[in-house]
């Protein structure tokens, strides 16, 4: 490259061929002497082109501009002043320092990218418009109008004759090439030939140029767009009589006049482009703004770390002490711990543990005004960021208010190129400053205060660590690990490991510092140093409880009230503004926010308001089920109402809200309980159906005064008042003789807050796990494959796309969008949401649309037996009697009245049945009992026998409660017939035998029970003895184990949990959809098996072996349950496989025998055996759920209160239940049908389908628009027109994509589950086959376009269109067929995963998607086959220049069309080449389908299913 000559500009010409505009420019630059040269030329042979000194010179003003060649054709050109106002500043020392170093870095690199955009912006595979499709050169098109260069000599004689001035009389003719009366200073400045240059600028060479008259315009014949220069010359030289340009015309800039050169063409350079000076007054603003921030940052930083020493120091001193302290944060290392304070309660009572956080941190922190007024200009500067992204944006379409309204790209000197680069630059610095407040969101407020003790600071940070559920259904590979592994590294380094919760440290009335963290108290304790939850152990003997019935002092009150905090769980409900802020800070609304930006911004704000609709939409039902489902549980949580307590000896009422633990309160009738309390006196009813879900009430009773100890899961448990249950009936026992006698019912509270059971619950559900579905998983390696696509497409732009660097950025920005789209998060929340509504209409209601998807991969159901397998508690089933002195049994029987009279008595009087107003109260096998016995109550104990029966009336005497360590219940009554008293005991078979006289117990006993225990019985036994006193008085004063002594075996009372009428079929149809089955009861063994073969959980003819064991220290007995045979080694009966490939044997185990199993680790081996689990506690149902959950995705399902540990534990938690229990899972059904789950399991299989399709579609979509489309538009210079961008972004894309969403579910279970995961090979497969197919057809359609002579030669040029407008790029036929070719496509992707029977109805099924399909299908097709149309227009297909249709014969359009902007005017399609491009479109459409129908849902897949299944659970079903 040859050297400029300081002080003398010139220009650079590079073509990057060895082919030349023309011989004679050719010639030129051959005779160039170097030393006095003004132009240059690079060849492509020279691979070393050197940008830097181009961009160097350029900036220095040594070269005026560059102009870029590319096989001839005009490329571009660079400005050298581009940048000079900015050059200007550095050269002239106004910036300094490292900013002027930055400048310059930048200056450069802008030149250099701009320089190698423009050299590469060339169609690299073939020349345009050269050719045509036989390979003859093209016969060059007419070209009219066209404006000739205006010609300027030194003295006007050189004019020639045409165009010399011929002035009227009196004028002169003026330098600005017009005659006037006087040349004044302003008319001379004008002179064209001057080109807009004056002064020092102005080159020496043209101080003495004028101009001739202007030359008009001409008809170039045969115009060559690559060499246009030089036939627009020719052309005008000829108007001009010029017969030799060669020699005698040179150019303004390159050819001066001397010698035989006489005239210059004044083909300026173009104008220097407008530039900021960076002294208006926005940027002196951002300036200022943006300083004062760093500066209050750095301030506050320096402070904070001097500041904080003290507290250091501390810290050491109080760690040699043992003292752990949190850590401090630092802006550079946020998050990293110095020292740590222990959370863990001070354990003073049993539950204690529920509070107790071993691994969590403590931090101290205090506000600084400094600090707080950084988090403000922080929040402010953001905020600002985003209103100058709206002012651009404004002032982009010309809407800024005042003086500049009106004018487009106001603020940036009306320059559209500085205008898209400014707000790229906003845009980045937005969306990068966005992302990192919303990094540091955890860690920000508390940075900007400073570390303290954190006894001595205003707040508390709790940092909590998370623990993640996966429910994932396999163990993932090896990329998924990497992966896996990457982000579990950046997640601890981000600190998005861990929940940092700050707290604000209180004070009480007494002065001791507390916080509340999960709506438990917090207090600090000067002895231990330490904050920690304060709960009181009242004791569990019986006489210790009864004693502290006198209540409390109100002082002692006072200081527990201090410790434990208020009995009240308060539940916050946000506000909708903040539910609505809470929920849009996640990372995919930002990112989603500020890419929609661009669209606003680059006139695509029609589609960006489209795609806001739909997020607003989805993130409004997330927003509204969230709160819906808060609503429901503050209601539940919180409760206050006026009580009665006892309070130094007096009784005072006073809010529930200010219990303590050890108060005593009255029990009335219609009363709410508020805490966990312990009857002391009297007796009361309870409804705990908000608990149970069981709509019987119980019966409870008061301690008895004795040496026993209370236990609120045993034998206590009838005499616990459950906080959130409702008093039925209270009644007050004066006289007694083992219990605390008073006029009123009297409680001790023991438990409040969050200590009782239904405030661990509520804890419980208020804070729970996140769960991180195999989606979630999968989807961060997408996105990191879509990201490096998205780089790919980026590099092809740059390489391809004949366009300046800031429209190439656009594109890029806008293939980002489309691959990773804005709307993906919306389609899978309105997939769910569907779905959730689907089942709201079938009473399955939804708490968490996002287990939907997880539901969806149920591979087993664990679920509860009585009243979810069975009908609501036993029903009578018959009476098997002894008879008399045999000691045998009877013929059994299910009608009472064939039994003897003393049967009859015992049945309409053991119970501890109470009428309430007509509402029968009690055990519900009571209640059973007393309805089949037909005998009604009067006066509360008289007992009525019904008409026609033999028995007289019976009046209870005295009666003995059920207790569970006894076993058994008894009663005393009198015939009052004949005065005789019976005693009546009734209780478990075993203890009945236990206790009877041997003589009167059969000695087929136990084989009796253990068969009718065998048949799903529940099996009481009745015993009897006639009393000799006859003074009801007598009995009172006789203990109860001397009256039940010496009694008779009477019989046997049986009960049964009668199935429901659908669990079978339920049962049926989950297996058939390839779900396990397991049960997990709390009942016996024996019964359970047998409801488990009833309802075909047990496969029918399978050998059951049960396990069991007195306690888990001892060995597990197995049983063969059919033979009753001891089994001394199962492994041989699980060798045993059926013809399914499974063990023809299936396991129980008992609660003991499963708790050894867990301890001995043999747990692992048998689980997927064992089919049912009894006697199973709540705490064993929640260690059986987990287990089976380490195996496969698990739901439970249950109705009571018992299982809400487990529903809650459980990937997926199905309730039939309205109590708290439906509150605690995320689904739960009115329907108390296991009908329901199956319910669940449809709608959600088809939920995840759905929203795998929609995921598909999207991905597809992405592809689409950034494969060939965008590879077509870079390589072409093209873009599909505004208004079919909008007909697939606002109606394709979205209208597909809802309707997609309204597919239905299939009507039964199908034998395999749908995918879920992303990169799974039929998503793979679906996907990659459907793109693949579509880029070839793409490809194909633009080999059959080449091949069209009515295409050849009327290519589109990219010398004719500005590149920064790209909804100017659509009017040829190279935008054309791929508008066409991918509208078809875009149509036919939400078609194609509308298929999938197995999990959705039918495609033929979703009337709305054939509707919005045929529509657009029609529509496309009418575009396309028509001849030019209002329509077709509209979207300037198959349309024209209003005078080109007239001219062509199609007649004139009566509608306004503006005008093509291509040579030919035109991108009409000739008829018979529309139908071919139609069929070409169809066929496109038919193979995606056939691939959809055959390969991914049809026989291909099934083959390979046979042929290589996949690693998957393998359990017997």
């Amino acid at each position: 490259m040859a050297n400029g000559i300081s002080g003398i500009p010139y220009s650079v010409v590079i073509h990057m061929d060895n082919s030349l505009v023309s011989s004679d420019i050719c010639q030129q630059l051959e005779d160039a002497n170097e030393d006095s040269c003004t132009k240059v030329f690079i060849m492509a042979s020279n691979p070393e082109i050197p940008w830097d000194r181009v961009s160097r010179e350029l900036s220095k003003g040594i070269i005026n501009d560059a102009t870029i060649y590319r096989n001839g054709s005009f490329c571009g050109n660079l400005d050298g002043s581009l940048f000079g106002s900015l050059i200007d500043s550095i050269e002239n020392k106004t910036v300094k320092g490292v900013a002027s170093v930055i400048m310059r870095i930048l200056y450069r690199a802008t030149v250099i990218a701009q320089l190698v955009a423009l050299a590469a912006a060339f169609q690299v595979w073939h020349d345009v418009n050269r050719y045509d499709a036989h390979g003859n050169e093209c016969v060059y098109r007419e070209k009219k109008d066209v404006v000739c260069s205006q010609l300027c000599v030194t003295k006007l004689d050189d004019c020639p004759a045409s165009l010399q001035p011929d002035c009227p009389a009196g004028q002169s003719f003026c330098a600005d090439g017009a005659c006037h009366d006087k040349c004044t200073e302003d008319i001379q400045a004008k002179n064209p030939c001057h080109c807009s240059r004056a002064g020092n600028k102005l080159p020496a060479e043209a101080h003495d140029l004028v101009p001739c008259l202007s030359i008009p315009n001409v008809t170039i014949q045969q115009f060559h767009p690559w060499k246009s220069e030089n036939d627009i010359r020719s052309a005008c030289g000829r108007e001009a009589n010029i017969t030799d340009q060669s020699t005698t015309v040179g150019v303004w800039g390159k050819t001066w006049i001397g010698g035989s050169v006489s005239a210059l063409w004044a083909e300026c350079p173009r104008a220097p482009a407008p530039n900021y000076t960076y002294g208006e007054s926005y940027w002196i603003a951002t300036y200022a703004v943006n300083g004062a921030l760093a500066v209050l940052i750095l301030v506050w930083s320096l402070y904070k770390g001097a500041a904080e020493q003290h507290v250091r120091a501390a810290m050491a001193k109080s760690a040699a002490i043992g003292e752990k302290l949190a850590g401090t944060e630092s802006m550079s290392d946020i998050g990293k711990a110095v020292e740590s304070k222990s959370l863990n309660g001070m354990s003073l009572a049993d539950n204690a543990s529920e509070h107790a956080m071993p691994n969590s941190r403590l931090s101290g922190y205090r506000d600084h005004l400094l600090g707080t007024a950084c988090v403000w200009s922080i929040a402010g500067v953001a905020m600002l960021w985003i209103c100058f992204l709206g002012v651009w944006t404004a002032d982009y379409y010309g809407s800024l208010p005042g003086k500049y309204h009106g004018t487009l790209y106001s603020l940036a000197y009306e320059s559209d190129f500085l205008e898209l680069a400014t707000f790229l630059i906003i845009w980045g610095i937005t969306f990068i400053m966005l992302i990192v407040l919303y990094v540091l969101k955890p860690h920000l407020r508390n940075y900007f205060r400073l570390l303290m003790l954190p006894s001595e600071g205003q707040y508390v940070c709790v940092v909590r660590p998370l623990h993640e559920v996966k429910a994932t259904e396999e163990k993932p590979n090896v990329l998924q690990r990497y992966v896996n592994a990457l982000t579990d590294r950046l997640t601890i380094l981000l600190c998005r490991d861990k929940e940092y919760t700050t707290c604000l440290v209180e004070t009480t009335t007494e002065g001791r510092i507390f916080f509340t963290y999960q709506c438990t108290r917090y207090v600090y304790s000067d002895k231990t140093q330490q904050y920690a939850p304060y709960e009181f152990d009242l004791g569990t003997a019986h006489r210790g409880l009864i004693g502290q019935a006198d209540g409390l002092s109100s002082a002692d009150a006072a200081y527990r009230l201090e410790l434990t905090g208020p009995n009240f769980i308060q539940v916050r409900v946000p506000g909708l503004f903040e539910a609505a802020a809470r929920e849009l800070v996640s990372f995919f609304y930002i990112y989603q926010f500020i890419f929609l930006w661009a669209f606003y911004f680059y006139a695509y704000y029609q589609v960006g308001l489209v795609d806001t609709g739909v997020i607003i939409i989805s993130a409004s039902i997330k927003v509204m089920l969230r709160l819906q489902s808060e609503r429901r549980l503050k209601h539940m949580a919180e409760h206050e109402e006026m009580v009665a307590v006892r309070r130094d000896g007096k009784w005072v009422e006073m809010s529930t809200r200010n219990l303590v633990p050890g108060d005593v309160i009255e029990i009335v009738t219609g009363a709410h309980i508020s805490c966990d309390c312990v009857l002391i006196s009297g007796m009361a009813i309870m409804n705990e159906s908000s608990l149970t879900g069981e709509p019987t009430p119980v019966s409870k009773r008061p301690l008895r005064i004795d040496d026993g100890n209370y236990s609120p899961t045993g034998a206590g448990k009838m005499s616990t008042l459950f906080a959130g249950t409702v008093v039925s009936q209270a009644q007050a026992v004066l006289q007694s003789t083992d219990s605390l006698e008073s006029d009123r019912v009297l409680a001790l509270v023991r438990f409040t807050g969050t200590s009782s059971d239904k405030g661990q619950l509520v804890r419980r559900i208020l804070f729970p796990n996140p769960i991180s579905f195999i989606f979630n998983e999968q989807m961060r390696i997408v996105v990191c494959i879509l990201v490096l696509y998205s780089v790919f497409v980026m590099v092809m732009a740059t390489y391809m796309y004949k366009g300046d660097s800031v429209a190439v950025a656009f594109y890029g920005i806008f293939a980002i969008a489309q691959l990773l789209s804005p709307l993906l998060p919306a389609a899978l929340v309105i997939g769910q949401s569907i779905a959730a509504t689907r089942l709201r209409k079938k009473q399955i209601y939804c708490v968490d649309p996002q287990r939907i998807m997880t539901a969806g991969k149920v591979q087993i159901l664990a679920t509860d037996k009585t009243g979810t397998l069975t009908k609501e508690g036993l029903e009578f089933y018959g009476v098997q009697q002894v008879l008399g002195q045999q000691a045998r049994f009877g013929e059994f029987t299910s009608e009472l009245k064939r039994s003897d009279e003393l049967m009859q008595m015992g049945m309409a009087s053991c119970h501890a049945v109470k009428d309430l107003n007509g509402q029968l109260i009690g055990n519900p096998v009571d209640i059973e009992q007393w309805v089949a016995s037909g005998c009604a109550l009067e006066q509360g104990e008289t007992i009525v026998p019904p008409k026609g029966s033999a028995l007289g009336t019976l009046r209870v005497v005295r009666r003995f409660e059920f207790v569970h360590a006894r076993a058994s219940m008894s009663v005393v009554v009198q015939d009052e017939r004949s005065g005789q008293l019976h005693v009546f005991v009734k209780g478990s078979f075993e203890r009945l035998k236990a206790i009877s006289n041997a003589s009167s117990v059969p000695g087929d006993y136990d084989t009796v029970c253990a068969d009718l225990a065998r048949e799903g019985g529940y099996v009481l036994a009745f015993a009897h003895k006639a009393l000799a006193a006859s003074d009801p008085a007598d009995v009172g004063r006789v203990a109860q184990d001397q009256l039940e002594s010496g009694c008779d075996l009477a019989g046997l009372l049986v009960f049964k949990n009668m199935l429901k009428h659908d669990t079978a079929e339920a049962i049926a149809e989950l297996k058939r959809g390839s779900t396990r089955v397991v049960e997990v009861t709390g009942d016996t063994s024996l019964t359970g098996i047998y409801i488990a073969r009833q309802c075909g959980i047990i496969p029918p003819d399978s050998r059951v072996l049960l396990g069991e064991c007195a306690s888990p220290a001892e060995e597990i007995q197995w049983v063969d349950v059919d033979t009753r045979e001891a089994v001394a080694d199962i492994q041989p009966y699980l060798s045993q496989l059926g013809p399914d490939g499974f063990p023809t044997a299936e396991l129980a185990v008992g609660g003991c025998a499963f708790e050894r199993l867990c301890t001995t680790g043999e747990v692992a081996s048998l689980l997927l055996h064992i089919r049912v689990f009894a006697r199973m506690k709540p705490s064993d149902k929640v260690r059986c759920v987990q287990l089976h959950m380490e195996r496969g995705t698990t739901a439970m399902c249950g109705d009571g209160g018992n299982d809400s540990p487990a529903l809650r534990a459980a990937h997926v938690g199905i309730a039939l239940s309205s109590g708290e229990a439906s509150i605690v899972a995320p689904f739960s059904s009115a329907n108390r049908s296991m009908m329901a789950c199956v319910e669940l399991l449809r709608q959600s299989r088809a939920g995840l389908a759905t929203s795998f399709a929609n995921f598909t579609a999207l991905i597809c979509y992405g592809q689409i628009m950034s494969g060939m489309l965008k590879m077509a538009t870079f390589y072409f210079a093209i873009s599909l027109t505004e208004n079919l961008w909008m007909l697939i972004d606002g109606a394709v894309a979205t209208g597909l994509m809802l309707t997609i969403s309204l597919s239905g579910p299939a009507k039964r279970l199908a034998p395999h589950r749908p995918t879920s995961r992303i990169l799974g090979p039929q998503m793979l497969a679906s996907v990659g086959g459907v793109v693949l197919m579509n880029w070839l057809f793409s490809a194909l359609s633009y080999v059959w376009l080449f091949r069209q002579d009515w295409f050849r030669c009327n290519e589109h040029s990219t010398a004719e269109s500005d590149a920064t407008k790209w909804w100017l790029q659509g009017d040829n036929y190279e935008a054309s067929i791929m508008s066409f070719v991918c509208a078809f496509q875009f149509i036919n992707n939400g078609f194609v995963v509308n298929y999938g029977y197995l999990y959705r109805a039918r495609w033929y099924r979703n009337y709305a998607l054939l509707v919005v399909w045929g529509f657009l299908m029609a529509f496309v097709s009418y575009m396309l086959l028509a001849d030019p149309s209002r329509v077709g227009c509209a979207f300037r297909l198959n349309c024209g220049t209003a005078e080109v249709l007239e001219s062509l014969g199609y007649g004139k359009p009566t509608w306004n069309i503006e005008p093509y902007n291509n040579p030919l005017g035109h991108n009409v399609i000739p008829k018979a080449s529309r139908y071919e491009l139609w069929g070409y479109c169809l066929g496109n459409m038919l193979a995606a389908n056939l691939w959809q129908v055959v390969v991914i849902n049809g026989p291909v897949r099934n083959w390979l299913r046979k042929k290589m299944p996949l690693s998957r659970l393998k359990v017997k079903l």
